[in-house]
């Protein structure tokens, strides 16, 4: 789906999955998904994702922050709105890196959910809290996904149901701050030999999104190079200039 040019798309559908805590800090709490090798769960789950861009006005807070000490830098705006969303959905959880859930019929309604005798079980083994999502992020955010939810309904008939969890949050299918890079060479600016590349560095938000990135930094540094294709690795590394690929 796409709203008012925001891409909002599903990510690594996981059949047979389990969703875990990725977290780093105790106040902080990020989800991720996967599946064992025999995907015998009953449960499966895919992440929900929408575009955010820095020259959005919910983000201006967050630069004015970033360009406060300790950092004085606005590329760190996306790390810092990363940390206040896993932050909340730490305090909406309830401590103990408990997740907050809310049915998806709730998040379109507005509603906070409650627990009862009906209520989805999750995957997720450090425990859930029925709260609300709908009013964690910035409205425009909630908004995009609201809309996609309902075209993914209307391409699938059924994908809405009241038997279906929303996980708070996962905000790190790609890196909050990118490395700079020129366009064509793909080297880092201001770093001779360095090329920035993949989900780490901020170009990727995938395995194979980062896999097509990973080719075309391969290709610049090849043709930087100046030489045929390459017989052996030997020569590749007898070819060489010192660099590094990030």
């Amino acid at each position: 789906g796409e709203e008012r040019g925001r891409p909002v798309y599903s990510f690594c559908m996981c059949p047979g999955g389990q969703i875990m805590c990725t977290s780093v800090q105790t106040d902080e709490l990020c989800v991720n998904g996967m599946s064992f090798s025999r995907r015998q769960s009953k449960w499966a789950n895919s992440a929900l994702v929408a575009q955010v861009d820095l020259s959005e006005t919910f983000m201006q807070q967050y630069t004015d922050a970033a360009l406060a000490a300790p950092h004085q830098n606005p590329a760190l705006a996306g790390l810092l709105f990363q940390r206040a969303m896993e932050q909340e959905a730490c305090r909406r959880g309830g401590g103990d890196l408990k997740c907050p859930v809310q049915r998806v019929t709730d998040f379109l309604e507005g509603v906070a959910s409650v627990d009862g005798p009906d209520f989805p079980s999750s995957s997720y083994r450090l425990g859930v809290t029925p709260t609300s999502l709908h009013d964690l992020y910035p409205p425009p955010i909630t908004h995009a996904i609201s809309e996609a939810l309902r075209e993914f309904d209307r391409r699938l008939p059924g994908f809405l149901t009241d038997q279906a969890l929303l996980h708070g949050v996962e905000t790190r299918t790609s890196s909050a701050v990118r490395v700079s890079r020129d366009r064509d060479s793909f080297l880092c600016e201001g770093v001779p030999g360095l090329y920035p590349c993949g989900e780490g560095a901020g170009y990727a938000g995938g395995i194979v999104s980062a896999a097509v990135d990973g080719l075309k930094v391969a290709a610049a540094l090849i043709a930087s190079l100046q030489v045929a294709p390459l017989r052996s690795t030997s020569q590749a590394l007898d070819a060489t200039q010192p660099m590094t690929v990030v």
